[in-house]
């Protein structure tokens, strides 16, 4: 198992592959092994990250023991400056308010790497990854995890963290993404045209992960290489 797993798996966290034997646990999404063929290349150097949702801040102590060069940008809705340390420093926001966002990035300024863990919502997935990605770095990499919220069989007419998970068909955000692999054209709804042109000329390329499905429907792993 590589470390970055068994990191996840310490810290009781979804993104590993096991779960722990005590309390109500979720399943397990199986990031982990996808992410440790990316990050071991980078994982020594000086990199910052953010990633949007902290949560209980199992993903915050994973990215502190496995980068340990790295700075630790996170964003949450609520405050959570009690997971701040040397090298972690967490922000309050909201990932679909793009002026929360501007004001948290004109801080932290350009990123390496950015991790969406967030509200899980299709449009703010895709407000996030509109507005953040001129924030990343050439090189860097944009990824966005519980895609399972795309699954509209599961989903439609569901709620999560009190946001409505109903969404029309070609809104949800595998649907875009697969629409940008045929077309090399981002159009989301939920962007400006601005926005969806900035992503058509920046994106490199993406790769989706498919992997082992769950109770909360498909499991997939979206990766946007600047």
């Amino acid at each position: 198992m590589d470390e970055l797993t068994l990191l996840a798996n310490k810290y009781a966290s979804d993104k590993g592959t096991i779960a722990p034997t005590e309390g109500h646990h979720g399943p397990r999404l199986n990031f982990t092994p996808v992410y440790s063929k990316y990050f071991e290349p980078i994982r020594n150097e000086k990199i910052k990250i953010l990633e949007i949702g902290v949560g209980s801040g199992p993903s915050l102590k994973i990215w502190y023991d496995y980068f340990p060069n790295a700075k630790i940008h996170a964003i949450d809705i609520g405050n959570q400056s009690n997971h701040n340390n040397d090298r972690v420093v967490t922000y309050t926001g909201d990932q679909s308010n793009r002026e929360d966002l501007l004001k948290i990035m004109e801080e932290i300024g350009e990123v390496d790497l950015i991790i969406d863990d967030g509200s899980h919502v299709i449009s703010h997935q895709q407000i996030s990854l509109g507005f953040l990605f001129k924030y990343l770095k050439k090189g860097g990499q944009y990824w966005v995890e519980d895609l399972h919220t795309s699954d509209g069989e599961v989903w439609q007419g569901k709620s999560l963290y009190g946001y409505d998970m109903s969404f029309k068909d070609g809104e949800s955000t595998v649907q875009i993404i697969e629409q940008f692999i045929e077309s090399k054209k981002f159009n989301s709804p939920f962007l400006s045209d601005e926005e969806n042109n900035y992503l058509t000329e920046n994106i490199k390329n993406v790769e989706v992960f498919d992997l082992p499905k769950t109770f909360y429907g498909i499991n997939k792993l979206a990766l946007f290489k600047k």
